[in-house]
């Protein structure tokens, strides 16, 4: 049995939007991805910050756990914790504003039937944009013809090439999972991809080739909304370069800019 617990992070902001309305969308698709799952039991974790702990979610403690969070409460830490706090061989994270096909926890069944060694299966994911009104694919690159070593597969070398791939909405192997470093901004899921598929950690990431999660952009208290307003578009390439000089390093060094021009030698 492969059993799965689904982290959802909440973050401070979130409260500022229609928080119910939202996650009782992400909830819903929960219960239908579980419904249709037929390889083990599906648990549903929500990581909270602590100040908000009186907020009334509306959904009981027999349906889900409950994880407060006394610390940092920023997307990593928010999943770092809930990972701590994950029973089951498998988990996936899920932001409050998405939600999941339904057939996806059965599609990451039969793809890990014959797929034992890998730590990480992603799906297409498919990015809805707020601002424009427009859809699109993410992850699924990795299925075009040469781009990596091995198709459908994201390793190191590819990385060079393409920054872009989500990981919300992917199912972890938990005693694989390495960690996020809360620092690195903007750019935390691409140093995790480094760390993961470095010579020194050699994981296998896979990309199931079906629409499994859907994705929201820049709706109203969301992460993407957050950067917005926090960071300077113009430094999103200085995180990106933060991300390769600190993947060789398991910890987190606290390198990150916070939402300033700096020049690339001082992240050294």
């Amino acid at each position: 049995m492969k059993d799965i617990t689904v982290i959802i992070p909440i973050l401070l902001d979130a409260y500022s939007s229609p928080l119910d309305q939202m996650l009782n969308k992400a909830v819903d698709s929960v219960r239908a991805a579980a419904e249709n799952y037929k390889g083990g039991k599906v648990k549903l974790l929500i990581v909270r910050p602590y100040d908000k702990a009186t907020d009334d979610l509306h959904f009981p403690n027999n349906e889900c756990r409950y994880v407060y969070n006394k610390g940092n409460t920023d997307y990593c830490s928010q999943v770092n914790l809930g990972v701590e706090n994950v029973d089951t061989e498998f988990f996936s994270i899920l932001e409050f504003d998405d939600w999941y096909s339904p057939k996806w926890f059965n599609m990451f069944d039969e793809y890990h039937n014959t797929n034992e060694d890998v730590s990480v299966f992603l799906p297409i994911n498919v990015v809805h944009n707020q601002k424009d009104n427009t859809s699109e694919l993410v992850n699924e690159i990795v299925w075009a013809s040469s781009f990596s070593s091995e198709m459908g597969v994201i390793d190191f070398e590819c990385l060079d090439n393409c920054a872009s791939f989500n990981l919300t909405g992917g199912i972890f192997k938990t005693s694989d999972w390495l960690g996020y470093k809360p620092s690195i901004k903007v750019a935390f899921n691409y140093e995790y991809l480094l760390r993961a598929t470095s010579k020194n950690k050699k994981q296998k990431i896979y990309v199931i080739p079906k629409e499994g999660y859907h994705h929201e952009l820049f709706r109203g208290g969301s992460l993407v909304d957050q950067y917005v307003k926090e960071i300077p578009e113009d430094t999103n390439p200085l995180w990106f370069e933060l991300a390769k000089r600190e993947y060789p390093y398991d910890e987190d060094r606290n390198r990150g800019i916070i939402a300033e021009r700096v020049k690339s030698e001082d992240l050294k």
